[in-house]
């Protein structure tokens, strides 16, 4: 079996992780909260991928690299649309949001009891995924 070719890059930035530019810690986000995103689906005529609830970088990456697959095999989503395959017991959202000034699908998680966001019922953390970028961080850096 031929080995997929990833052509695109998974940026994660959470609390706990050096900047690969400056070497500074990050500690800027609301507990359970990152910014995890690709680089590089413009190439194939598609709108980057989002991450918001801090997984681990290896989970994250598995969900990422499986939209950028996907796309790269031709697949095309949209907001607003679930999706199946990511996890076994339940689909995941795509919704539209700014991510440093583009636009991008975040990959929405239901919680526990298969709950989205857009639910009051939905548990902490899997409820802040409706929060803009902005409000992803603690309240000293957003106000920077």
């Amino acid at each position: 079996m031929k080995k997929p070719n990833i052509d695109w890059v998974v940026h994660i930035v959470r609390n706990g992780v050096p900047c690969d530019d400056c070497g500074k810690i990050e500690d800027s986000f609301i507990k359970y909260a990152c910014n995890a995103h690709t680089h590089g689906m413009a190439k194939y005529s598609h709108q980057d991928f989002q991450l918001v609830i801090a997984y681990s970088n290896q989970e994250i990456s598995r969900i990422l690299n499986t939209f950028g697959l996907w796309v790269q095999g031709g697949r095309r989503f949209k907001a607003g649309e679930y999706v199946n395959g990511i996890f076994e017991d339940c689909p995941v959202r795509l919704d539209e949001f700014e991510e440093s000034d583009r636009k991008v699908l975040r990959v929405i998680i239901p919680d526990k009891h298969n709950t989205f966001p857009d639910d009051d019922k939905c548990e902490y953390p899997y409820s802040i995924q409706k929060c803009p970028e902005q409000m992803l961080y603690k309240k000293e850096r957003a106000e920077a």
